[in-house]
């Protein structure tokens, strides 16, 4: 323990080194302690130490945003020092910000002259500062500091800078004498024709005139000096071919309005004006020059194009303004690639984004790597930090990986993970370290320590485990665990292979395997089996297994023909249970159902059709009916199983032909479900799948495809929307709103209300004939496509039905066959409504209702 008063003490007697000791035992325990962070880094100071250490305290300290001032200069300074300047301008700004804001205008005046020593290029954010400092009454000393980059502008002969910070320095001191000079020499520089003489004298900028006035005035003409180019939006790219100064007149020769005359007010607002070089310029009037440049010089043609865009454009863009007027489509794919590539390889063009590539050009020269940590640098988040190594890994060839850029990853990890509070960042940073040894061997490893505090709590350590975002954590992780936990290993890895968010269960069970204990697994087996609803993950990861693999160890547990049904149920029984849970829960319910019925139908089916080849009567009988009622199953996918199990017993199933053949083609439904139906279509593919593919465009950027966490969920809500559209189109395609009124009552169809009594029984029971899409069994509201009611279709009142089904059997009575009435069927269409209108709640397959019971 230490106190602030016994620091003081030890400062007044500079025993540095005391000081170091006392505060490294004090933050280990109170790492957020300002006053001992402080300490520490005066100690260091004195002991000359700047090193790593000195490093980590600051950068804790400006978290902590204590005394952010001196705190981010010092950082600056430090990493101005170790050579990492994009790190520095990025303190720099941190502390001149705040020195401004804070008001402390000797710090301000300290740092930008350090920071315009440093990166003089930094426009931006000297303008910002400006504009700061006028906001607070501090003018004449902003327009001091704005004087100070002149220099560095006129030696990278940027006169349009140069130009612009004059105005803003005119803005903030419009008495200042010295600024006409300035504003002569560098109008000549921009504008080095004789016309500009001519506007000079007429503005008397040059003589007496108040400078702001002439400046206003220099401004209507410059930009329209004979021969000069300009842009119309409608009128095309023009010439000017006259300028009357005195009657302010402007003549331009445009592509689509020849010789057409205009005030020069009008002008200014109207038209844009261009360089000779321009790539709009160039196309018109020297096309053929153009092309032999495309052709010669990609590189140096492309970045005429981003100069005439704004510095900025993306491969969409282009291409439209290149195809077909200067390059046709049959040559474009070949010179892109040519011009792509040296894009790529150009320290003056920044290439970002996923499938939909921006090109940038720079001010000045830097690498992708340096682009890229000063990316990584800016990023606040630990685990977007994580992401962007993984990007970094991921699109880089190992050959071409440099060392720097990874021990800059290492350096920052090292900073980061100690004083994280989540313990599974700490985790999750201490194994991404651990991983770039893969490309530099002699990365220093965390203290081990950041992994074991978690690894002695068996509930946290399962906790931590599936908080963690990619598999290859996971792994090494548990095998931590089972290396300093050797007693309870087996029993937390049987306890894993339970849990919902483990991506590690094969990896798991070869370990129990290997190590002995494969009677855990067949536990799991017993258990995963009987409860496959409460354990979804765990079983369709089982049936995977079995399906896929002849394992001994799997032999006797479980049959194929189990799983399959199971797997049925499963995604009956999830979907159900989505209509009920809000939006959140429902999209986890329906992504799980959905895993469950992408491995039934994987490979087109061909896991069902090996299994369906061996399996007996009795387990075809039950797998069809599962099929053929199962709400998770879109209508198609319904269809395929059924045909699949029907072309191998076709003898077994030839009864039921007869109850199908009153079933109506195509889907039926209500009106107002169809115009509904309808809606949530056109929002699907205006709104979900567009919102979507950005999630996943969005992913893509932070990192690492193969372990991303985000991505693969948005591909995973990507897959599940696309296919929930996919089936509403079909089902679309085929339905057919029904008029009510119409219907004769005579027999049991759609739309109306029969009623039914078991032979020699006084008890009725209602039901109301639907489509699949109002069907709600619970209410006796049935599907017209249900086994059960397809029971009844076509029959009259007084007729008997015969039932064998599992939960209904016996010889009923047709008692009477109405029309449904007005507040029943209200009931029903609101119901529908509800649910329609519940985002992400919506089961847009054709839904066959269950046999009531």
């Amino acid at each position: 323990m230490v106190t602030l008063e016994e620091l003081n003490q030890l400062r007044q007697e500079e025993k540095w080194e005391e000081i170091l000791q006392r505060t490294r035992t004090f933050l280990e325990e109170n790492s957020d302690a300002s006053f001992a962070l402080r300490a520490q880094v005066q100690a260091l100071e004195h002991l000359e130490q700047k090193e790593e250490e000195y490093e980590g305290a600051l950068f804790k300290l400006v978290e902590l945003n204590d005394r952010i001032v001196e705190t981010s200069h010092k950082l600056a300074q430090y990493y101005l020092n170790q050579g990492e300047s994009e790190e520095a301008i990025r303190y720099y700004e941190i502390a001149l910000e705040n020195a401004v804001s804070s008001r402390q205008y000797d710090a301000v005046e300290e740092i930008w002259l350090e920071f315009s020593e440093a990166a003089p290029n930094h426009i931006d954010l000297f303008l910002r500062v400006a504009d700061q400092l006028s906001a607070i009454k501090q003018k004449q000393r902003a327009s001091i500091l704005l004087q100070t980059i002149l220099p560095a502008l006129e030696e990278r002969e940027d006169w349009r800078g140069r130009y612009f910070f004059l105005k803003r320095i005119l803005e903030l001191t419009p008495k200042e004498k010295s600024l006409r000079d300035l504003f002569v020499d560098t109008l000549k520089k921009l504008h080095p024709v004789p016309q500009m003489d001519r506007v000079m004298d007429h503005t008397r900028i040059r003589i007496d005139r108040p400078l702001p006035e002439a400046i206003e005035e220099m401004e209507l003409f410059m930009h329209l000096l004979p021969d000069s180019y300009l842009r119309h939006p409608d009128w095309g790219v023009g010439r000017v071919t006259d300028l009357d100064m005195t009657r302010r007149r402007v003549v331009i020769n445009f592509q689509r309005k020849r010789d057409h005359g205009m005030d020069v007010e009008l002008a200014q607002k109207a038209v844009e004006p261009l360089d000779e070089n321009d790539f709009r310029v160039q196309r018109v009037i020297n096309r053929e020059g153009l092309i032999q440049h495309m052709r010669e010089e990609p590189l140096d043609f492309i970045k005429t194009m981003l100069k005439s865009f704004g510095g900025a454009m993306t491969a969409k863009e282009i291409k439209e303004n290149l195809v077909p007027g200067v390059i046709n489509v049959r040559e474009w794919t070949t010179w892109w690639s040519k011009a792509n590539s040296a894009m790529r390889r150009d320290p003056y063009i920044a290439v970002s984004g996923g499938s939909a590539k921006h090109y940038t050009l720079r001010s000045q020269a830097a690498s992708d790597e340096e682009e890229f940590l000063k990316r990584f640098d800016e990023t606040k988040a630990p685990h977007s930090k994580v992401d962007l190594i993984y990007e970094y890994l991921r699109t880089t060839k190992k050959s071409d990986i440099h060392e720097q850029v990874i021990r800059h990853f290492s350096k920052k990890l090292h900073v980061i993970a100690p004083r994280r509070r989540s313990t599974t960042e700490r985790v999750e940073l201490w194994y991404v370290n651990e991983n770039l040894k893969d490309y530099v061997e002699s990365i220093e490893s965390m203290p081990i320590e950041i992994v074991d505090a978690s690894i002695s709590n068996t509930d946290k350590f399962i906790r931590v485990l599936q908080r963690l975002r990619f598999k290859t954590h996971q792994w090494q992780y548990a095998c931590r665990f089972q290396t300093v936990r050797p007693d309870h290993w087996a029993d937390i890895f049987q306890q894993l292979l339970l849990e919902p968010v483990v991506l590690i269960r094969d990896e798991l069970a070869e370990a129990l395997k290997e190590g002995g204990e494969i009677e855990r697994v067949k536990t799991v087996i017993d258990q995963t089996s009987s409860e496959f609803r409460q354990l979804p993950h765990t079983f369709i990861w089982l049936a995977g297994r079995v399906l896929m693999h002849d394992e001994d160890w799997l032999d006797g547990k479980i049959s194929k023909s189990s799983v399959i049904e199971r797997l049925l149920l499963l995604v009956d029984y999830l979907t159900s249970q989505a209509k009920r849970r809000e939006k959140e829960d429902a999209l986890w319910l329906r992504k799980v159902a959905g895993d469950a019925r992408d491995l039934i139908r994987r490979d087109h089916y061909r896991l069902f059709k090996k299994f369906i080849q061996t399996a007996d009567e009795s387990s075809a009988q039950s797998i069809y009916r599962r099929a053929q009622t199962n709400e998770g199953l879109d209508a198609r996918t319904s269809a395929d199983l059924t045909t699949i199990v029907r072309a191998r017993f076709p003898d077994l199933f030839s009864v039921s032909t007869a109850h199908e053949s009153a079933i109506p083609e195509g889907l039926l439904c209500l009106k107002e479900t169809y115009q509904r139906k309808q809606k949530l279509f056109k929002r699907l593919v205006s709104l979900d799948l567009p919102e979507v593919v950005q999630e996943i465009e969005i992913a893509r950027q932070q990192g690492d495809l193969r372990e991303n966490a985000e991505y693969h969920a948005a591909r995973d809500k990507q897959k599940l929307l696309a296919a929930q559209t996919a089936e509403l189109e079909e089902a679309l395609h085929s339905a057919k709103s029904i008029d009510l009124s119409s219907l004769t009552l005579e027999r049991i169809e759609f739309g109306v209300l029969f009623k039914i009594s078991p032979s020699g029984s006084d008890v009725e029971e209602e039901f109301i004939m639907l489509g699949p899409w109002e069907s709600n069994p619970d209410k006796h509201i049935l599907s017209y496509m249900a086994p059960f009611a397809m029971a009844f279709m076509g029959k009259k009142k007084g007729e008997f039905v015969e039932l064998e089904m599992p939960t209904l059997t016996g010889r009923y009575e047709i008692v009477s066959i109405e029309a449904i009435p007005p507040d029943r069927l209200q009931e029903v269409i609101n119901s529908e409504k509800k649910e329609a209108e519940a985002p992400q709640n919506e089961n847009s397959s054709v839904e066959e209702a269950s046999v009531p019971g």
